[in-house]
């Protein structure tokens, strides 16, 4: 049996549970949502002010931040998130760049923006957490043994079938965004001007000097390659604990845990300098590209890719190891 064969066998059977059919529904149906919702702000916003120009929104926008700022009940966390976003705003009204241009690819870039720290991980966990728990819960796992193919081989079929279907969540997050809410904004947007470069510590201090325009496809193209990233991370620590845990439920719950205690250490223990080597902290990677300050002092883009990296062939290490050894024949 070679080890194509393997892997097409377990892209299939995942197939047939029809979670990843699940999922892709669950995906649409948000992007639909998502949209919506997008498309009512902006018109709210634009009843609210009295005008749907841009820069009056922009400047508006830039007025409120400014105001939250001297606020005596915020953290210097979202001191410095303020800081930026005012920054940002006034150099995008110095250059005339419209930073929320209506339009699928412009939805398509902020969602990747927000979802890549909790609601794509979220996604790739339910389609990982059974990938070995499930086979080996079921006793499945044993038909395959018998045949003679290496332990190894198994597992390395099962990670690259895996593999396989983050890539196919990626596209299909693109493809339903584009193409759903095309409906709500219209399909322009590909050449929209794009601001990178800005360099905001966590402080919130933010250089300027470095500031430049891509058009918004190369931006996707960085923003959704991070996303895949970041995506595969998620699955190989995923995997690793499917394959330590018998119960898919249980490896489910883990991976959910530890995503959203994560997503709350980046709000909350931004003077714990030790958070910012744990892997969940370290998602934002499309925050480097617009400029957002890192959650936790110290953390640059160079860091956070070799945090999760290492984290993941960790992870991985764990999961031959242990599933080699293992006893799943009793």
């Amino acid at each position: 049996m070679t080890f194509l064969h393997l892997v097409g066998n377990e892209v299939t059977k995942m197939l047939r549970k029809r979670r990843f059919q699940v999922v892709l529904i669950i995906l649409f149906a948000m992007m639909a949502v998502f949209a919506y919702g997008e498309k009512q702000a902006s018109l709210a916003l634009a009843r609210q002010i009295g005008t749907s120009n841009w820069q009056a929104q922009l400047q508006q926008q830039i007025s409120h931040a400014e105001n939250r700022l001297h606020s005596p009940f915020i953290s210097n966390a979202e001191k410095a998130v303020l800081q930026a976003t005012i920054k940002e705003g006034q150099f995008e009204l110095a250059h005339n760049i419209n930073p929320s241009a209506p339009g699928a690819v412009s939805f398509m870039k902020s969602f990747m923006d927000q979802g890549i720290t909790l609601l794509v991980p979220l996604l790739v966990i339910v389609i990982a957490s059974d990938m070995v728990s499930s086979e080996m819960s079921g006793g499945t796992i044993k038909m395959l043994l018998t045949r003679g193919v290496a332990r190894w081989k198994v597992l390395a079929s099962k990670l690259g079938a895996l593999f396989l279907l983050i890539a196919m969540l990626v596209g299909a997050i693109a493809v339903s965004g584009y193409a759903v809410s095309g409906i709500f904004f219209g399909y322009q947007g590909w050449r929209l001007p794009v601001l990178m470069g800005f360099q905001t510590t966590s402080t919130g201090y933010v250089n300027l000097s470095h500031v430049y325009t891509v058009p918004q496809w190369e931006y996707l193209l960085m923003s959704y390659g991070l996303g895949f990233f970041v995506s595969l991370c998620i699955g190989s620590l995923s995997f690793m604990v499917s394959t330590l845990v018998r119960s898919t439920a249980s490896g489910m719950g883990i991976m959910m845990a530890a995503l959203i205690g994560g997503t709350l250490l980046s709000v909350l223990a931004t003077n714990w300098s030790i958070a910012k080597y744990l892997p969940v902290v370290n998602l934002q990677l499309s925050g480097y590209l617009n400029g957002s300050p890192p959650p936790i002092s110290g953390m640059t883009f160079p860091f956070s890719l070799a945090v999760l990296t290492v984290w993941s062939v960790a992870a991985l290490a764990v999961s031959f190891i242990v599933f080699i050894r293992q006893d799943v024949m009793g």
